[in-house]
């Protein structure tokens, strides 16, 4: 019933201007991501602002999750 309220596998929240990039495999500036093919919405206006992105091939672990 809690996974009701967990947000979106894809979806990194912004954090002083730098997001966590599954494709680079780090911390990247928000500007590098405008250009991302595999970015899906940027969503600026909400209390934590965060992207979604879903990348053609998925990093292992990447969908690990914690019980």
């Amino acid at each position: 019933m809690f996974l009701l309220f967990r947000p979106p596998l894809d979806r990194r929240f912004i954090d002083a201007g730098r997001v966590s990039c599954p494709v680079r495999g780090g911390d990247i500036d928000v500007d590098r991501c405008a250009g991302c093919c595999w970015l899906v919405s940027f969503d600026d206006a909400s209390r934590t602002p965060s992207i979604r992105c879903r990348p053609d091939f998925v990093p292992a672990g990447f969908l690990h999750l914690p019980l």
